[in-house]
């Protein structure tokens, strides 16, 4: 009888965990005989060895062809090996679909002075030195910027009416 590779692995498998099995099992009933585990696990593997092993799998045919062009086995492989990662998507891109993608135009240099056709305007930068508040809003009839309309409220010390040192009635107690 002829085994495939994975099934005398199964059989090793198989043996390791009745080995396991056997340092786990507990008498239940007081006078109960253990079973014979380790003759067991020797049978399997002597059943295993015993028979010739045949590779479950042809060689694989592999070539630089697109998916179409691959069995249906290889090209599976391929496609998983390419949705890993270690290679660029449009690798896999190429491969799934038989296209490639073209390569990208080279950026042209600076466009050249097209202002002509806007009218003109004058740009006002603030200068944060010099300018101490921010403009609020511009009159055209003589071209100035104006301060914000509401000054901001200033910032005022309160004064206490009780004396200095008096306790306010409260239950919280500061812990220090």
């Amino acid at each position: 009888m002829v085994l495939t590779q994975a099934q005398k692995h199964d059989a090793y498998r198989e043996a390791q965990d009745i080995m396991k099995l056997s340092e786990k099992w507990q008498e239940l009933m007081p006078g109960e005989k253990r079973p014979n585990f380790e003759r067991a696990a020797q049978e399997v593997i002597r059943r295993a060895l015993g028979h010739k092993v045949e590779r479950n799998e042809a060689p694989l045919d592999i070539h630089g062809g697109y998916m179409h062009e691959h069995g249906a086995r290889e090209a599976h492989l391929i496609e998983r090996y390419l949705k890993s990662g270690t290679v660029h998507p449009d690798a896999l891109h190429s491969f799934v679909q038989g296209r490639e993608r073209l390569p990208q135009p080279e950026p042209s240099g600076p466009p050249h002075d097209d202002l002509d056709d806007l009218p003109d305007f004058d740009l006002y930068v603030q200068n944060l030195h010099e300018d101490l508040h921010y403009p609020g809003h511009f009159v055209p009839s003589t071209g100035e910027f104006l301060e914000s309309h509401h000054d901001p409220p200033v910032a005022q010390e309160l004064k206490s009416s009780a004396e200095p040192g008096t306790r306010l009635p409260s239950a919280y107690e500061a812990v220090h």
